[in-house]
Order: C-alpha cells, then sequence, then structure tokens
C-alpha cells in the first residue's frame, strides 16, 4: 500500500491524555460527579470499587476495569476497606471540542480483561508519572492503544449523531451537509432550526461546541479534500461546489486547516499513486421533524 491521506469523522478526531492515577483511598471514600466529564479507565487492584454511572450500578473487583463514558450522572465509593486503583482519564475529540468518548459503547463493567489490555493500562499510568517530553507522548500512546482494545474487544460504537440532542440543530445539521455550496448563513441555518438567530447560534455552540460557522467551514474544507483524493475535478470546480467564493479563498482556508495548498496536496497524492483510496462520505441523517423551540438549549 502506499500513501493513505485519511479522512473521515474519526481519522480527524484527536485523542487526548487529560490525567492519569495510581492512588488508594480509604473505605467510605466517594467521588459524585452530574455529569460524568470526560471518558476514564479506571483498574481496581486491591479491595472493592462501588460505581454508578446513570443507570448501571456495578461493584468492581480486583483484576476488573471500570470505564466511566461522560454524560450520565456518577458516584464511585470505596466499599468496606482501602481500595488501590490505577487508571487515566481521555477525551476523543472533533473539531477541538466535539466529544466523541461518549460514543464508543463499551459496558461499565469490564470483568475479565486481557492481560495485554491491562498491561497497556499499567504503562500507561507509569509513563504519564514521569516529567518529561518523550515520556507524556508514550504515555499518551499507550492510553490511546488501551482504548483502541477496548473499543475493539467490547465497544459498539455510534454514529457521530448520537451526540445531539436538540431535533431543531439536527435540522440545521443536516442543512449543512446537503447544501454545502449554498449560501448558507446563521439567519438561514436559524429558519431551519425554527430558532432566531441569537438563540440558534447560542444553542448551536453550546451542543456542538463550536459556532455554526466554523463548523460549516470545517465540514467543508474536509469535504473539499475528499474530492481533491478522490476526483479529478479543478480546485475552481471544488471551491465553487464547495461554498468558497472563489478559488484564492479556498486555497488560503485550506492550507490554513491542512499546511498546504490544494494543489500541493493533490500533487502529493498523485506523486504516491493513491488518488481513489479515501471512504465516501456517509449520507447525512434525515431531519428531525421539529417545530418551534425557543426554550433553554439543555
Amino acid at each position: 500500500m502506499g500513501h493513505l491521506d485519511l479522512g473521515g469523522t474519526w481519522h480527524e478526531s484527536s485523542y487526548r491524555l487529560t490525567e492519569i492515577y495510581d492512588i488508594t483511598v480509604p473505605p467510605g471514600w466517594v467521588i459524585a460527579l452530574d455529569p460524568q466529564p470526560y471518558a476514564e479507565v479506571v483498574l481496581v487492584q486491591q479491595g472493592r470499587l462501588r460505581v454508578s454511572l446513570g443507570a448501571d450500578r456495578v461493584v468492581v473487583l480486583p483484576g476488573q476495569l471500570a470505564v466511566l463514558l461522560p454524560g450520565a450522572a456518577r458516584v464511585t465509593e470505596a466499599l468496606d476497606e482501602p481500595v488501590e486503583f490505577v487508571g487515566f482519564g481521555f477525551r476523543i475529540e472533533l473539531l477541538g471540542s466535539i466529544e466523541m468518548s461518549g460514543l464508543l459503547g463499551i459496558p461499565v463493567l469490564i470483568e475479565q480483561p486481557a492481560d495485554s489490555l491491562t498491561g497497556l493500562i499499567r504503562t500507561a499510568v507509569e509513563r504519564g508519572a514521569e516529567d518529561s517530553a518523550a515520556a507524556a507522548l508514550t504515555a499518551r500512546a499507550y492510553a490511546e492503544l488501551a482504548t483502541a482494545e477496548l473499543v475493539a474487544a467490547y465497544g459498539d460504537v455510534g454514529h457521530v449523531r448520537r451526540v445531539r440532542t436538540r431535533p431543531e440543530i439536527e435540522a440545521a445539521l443536516t442543512l449543512m451537509e446537503q447544501d454545502l455550496s449554498g449560501d448558507l448563513d446563521v439567519p438561514s441555518l436559524a429558519r431551519a432550526a425554527n430558532m432566531s438567530p441569537k438563540h440558534f447560534a447560542t444553542c448551536f455552540r453550546n451542543l456542538v461546541g463550536v459556532p455554526p460557522m466554523a463548523y460549516l467551514q470545517a465540514m467543508r474544507l474536509s469535504r473539499a479534500r475528499a474530492a481533491l483524493a478522490r476526483t479529478d475535478q479543478t480546485t475552481t470546480a471544488i471551491a465553487a461546489s464547495h461554498g468558497f467564493a472563489d478559488a484564492a479563498h479556498f486555497s488560503r482556508a485550506f492550507k490554513r486547516r491542512y499546511g498546504l495548498a490544494p494543489t500541493q496536496f493533490r500533487r502529493n497524492l498523485l506523486r504516491d499513486n493513491t488518488a481513489g483510496l479515501w471512504d465516501k462520505p456517509r449520507r447525512a441523517a434525515p431531519p428531525h421533524d421539529g417545530g418551534s423551540r425557543e426554550e433553554s438549549c439543555r
């Protein structure tokens, strides 16, 4: 296989190791979070840890894993005796802020994790405790490998749409995906959402994590990059079909995001003889039938 420039929801997301821990807590220790802010992987080494995550209630024994995905209310407490555990917290982010780790579908309790998985977790924790750039990068790599093994063995990965919570915002997202070449702006997107422009912009940012026009720009660039890789259209045609005013505007935006001009990007692909290896983008989900909604974004 030659060079393959990767795209799509999961390839364009980034993995962040947010914390590590190797601690012992006394009986009666408890922590409550509403909601769980990011994903965590916890390996119990001694004692018993009771975890409540949304509707799930489990007791984690030595050698078992608790996997806490974000979103639900969480209570964690030590039972009867000191509890020793190691683990890490992580985020998987799209466009810098859209949380993806909640889509992994991993159960809260892993009763018999493979030795390879627990070894990755322990190594991530050990390297993360060292104070050097190399150790920090290594810790993140081992944590990401552990997460990948969890997903491969236990995950039920959902579509990115599951992070949305309002049908009005879904309607605007669908309009963006179906009409990338259109003259879209906040008022037109707000009309699709049946909201006032100001309320729509606030809700969109609160629920998606970035302003609506920033999200639209990122989507246009991602789809345009796929078109450069998979078609022989000119950059002018690609710019027009993806909502850019002209080829120069497209080139400047593309270079800011990907570090090289569209023509150079395509030359690199042609040089490596890999044009056409990209997967086709998925079709957008159909819009939900949302009526008038001017209430809170939550």
